[in-house]
């Protein structure tokens, strides 16, 4: 995790909402597609370029990114790689020439769910779905399905408070359009053509020359346990209303995930001031969900 992952934490989560919405359980939707290439642009406080690569209807995803982040009075410019499959997640960063790799969350949620019992499963599926609409809620989110179109396709259309609205390909959760305002910066990733004619190359799955990923243990070891935790509490009768009751803030205590955002702009080389300064946006802008989700007086 870096600092660019804290400004797309909110489409994050308002992506894995939305999959909980769905009748089908995350690992078994496919794409509308079976291969394609996405071009984006970036622009804001991020200026810059994406390209998605997708073959087997999104079991496997490459995503090149190259762009200059301003954030809190310096530039930091990024040229990365991302490769899923359906077993690891592999990040490499070309500029540092550094790799890792974490587990696929998709696999851990599939054999989480294997283990469980066929009541288990049952109220895993009718929660996850019952989860979607109440954790919305709690991020102070909406989702309008079908909400618009981008080059041609139809979008859902996810919003949360006033900081960020994503637009989602419907049946899926890539987003072709994503408007973000977190920790003072503003972004816009924007897809500017889909190519679903021209096969995608298998070089383009191929990792780095030069650079051996590395497991990513912290990140590792945390995410098994959130997937290990709300899947168990999902199994459970009232695993919804639990998991709504927790709300964001709760899920993020139980990760530790702000200990571990701090450690991640550490190892980035922010200073203590810019630490501070960028938890305090980030308590802020939880804050704001929170209040989003408030009935009006």
């Amino acid at each position: 995790m870096n600092k660019k992952s804290l400004l797309w934490l909110t489409p994050m989560i308002l992506l894995l909402v939305g999959r909980a919405c769905a009748d089908d359980l995350p690992w078994e939707k496919k794409l509308p597609f079976k291969e394609a290439t996405i071009q984006y642009e970036l622009t804001g406080s991020d200026k810059g370029t994406e390209t998605l690569y997708v073959q087997e209807y999104g079991k496997r995803q490459a995503r090149l990114h190259v762009s200059a982040m301003s954030m809190m009075g310096t530039t930091k410019k990024t040229d990365t790689v991302q490769l899923t499959d359906p077993d690891w997640i592999y990040t490499f960063d070309l500029v540092e020439k550094k790799g890792t790799k974490t587990t696929n969350p998709i696999k851990l949620y599939r054999e989480e769910y294997s283990k469980l019992s066929a009541e288990g499963k049952k109220n895993f599926e009718k929660n996850a779905k019952e989860l979607g609409t109440g954790m919305m809620g709690q991020f102070g989110a909406t989702v309008k399905q079908k909400n618009a179109k981008v080059l041609g396709y139809d979008c859902d259309v996810a919003t949360v408070g006033g900081m960020s609205t994503v637009y989602i390909l419907h049946g899926s959760d890539i987003p072709l359009r994503s408007e973000t305002t977190v920790m003072g910066m503003s972004n816009v990733l924007n897809a500017t053509k889909i190519d679903t004619a021209t096969s995608v190359p298998d070089k383009v799955f191929a990792p780095p020359t030069g650079i051996v990923p590395m497991l990513d243990q912290q990140t590792d070891l945390m995410m098994t346990r959130m997937v290990k935790d709300t899947v168990a509490t999902l199994a459970k009768p009232d695993g919804a209303k639990l998991m709504q009751q927790a709300g964001p803030m709760g899920m993020m205590e139980g990760a530790n995930m702000q200990q571990h955002l701090q450690d991640s702009m550490k190892e980035q080389g922010l200073s203590p001031e810019q630490q501070q300064e960028a938890m305090r946006q980030l308590n802020e802008a939880m804050q704001q969900m929170q209040k989003a989700k408030q009935p009006a007086k």
